[in-house]
């Protein structure tokens, strides 16, 4: 099982003290999610981190303040967030543990795995399509260390959940992770895939239908997704 993840240490960040534009909050994790992956990642004591979408660096700041080793990060749309993941790092002082990618997941992570490195905590929060983070989570399994964990946020998100449900009926070395946040689902890699050449066992989940119905009718009342 996961180590307690503890309390909060003296190294971590004020939430207050990162730079997020007021109308954008929402894109951000929260202070509860932020302090969560803290405590988390603290109590796992990794080696190195990975990081998919970075945005306004809230994750990063607090994922890289818990252990301050190798943190890898990777978001193109760092100029459509004014370079403030970016800035709010340098501000706290903690770049020096980052390694950017200025580039899409899919092609960052494969580059990762050919140089051979490997992570202890993941945390997935890059494009919300299904094969998006199905394809970060397979990249992010690869090179992730036995007794690892991947975090991924938004689980209000049919995508996220399809994808953990694909994880427990189907992927093998996975256990789940309960959290006390609703918008977290985690995973701890437990051992290696021995599944069958032909293993397949069928995946969908009706779990999330109305919640992400919801949150989606939401967002476009307040005019953050397209109609």
């Amino acid at each position: 099982m996961m180590e307690s993840a503890g309390t909060l240490s003296a190294t971590v960040p004020r939430y207050e003290d990162l730079e997020i534009p007021a109308g954008d909050r929402g894109t951000a994790v929260s202070k509860a999610e932020a302090e969560f992956m803290h405590a988390l990642v603290a109590g796992l004591k990794p080696r190195a981190t990975l990081e998919v979408g970075m945005g306004y660096g809230c994750s990063a700041a607090f994922i890289i303040s818990a252990a301050r080793v190798p943190h890898y990060a990777m978001d193109p749309m760092q100029a459509d967030y004014h370079h403030l993941g970016l800035k709010n790092l340098r501000k706290l002082g903690l770049d020096s543990h980052l390694r950017f990618f200025p580039d899409y997941s899919h092609t960052a992570l494969p580059r990762l795995l050919s140089e051979g490195v490997k992570v202890d905590f993941a945390f997935i929060d890059g494009g919300h399509r299904f094969d998006d983070i199905f394809i970060d989570f397979y990249y992010a399994d690869l090179i992730l260390e036995r007794g690892g964990h991947i975090l991924l946020h938004d689980a209000w998100m049919r995508s996220t959940q399809t994808v953990a449900s694909w994880v427990r009926r189907n992927k093998t070395g996975y256990e789940a992770v309960p959290t006390p946040l609703k918008n977290l689902i985690l995973l701890r890699k437990t051992g290696e895939d021995v599944r069958a050449w032909n293993h397949f066992r069928g995946f969908a989940t009706w779990k999330s239908l109305l919640s992400h119905s919801l949150n989606t009718l939401k967002r476009r009342i307040r005019g953050r997704l397209p109609a």
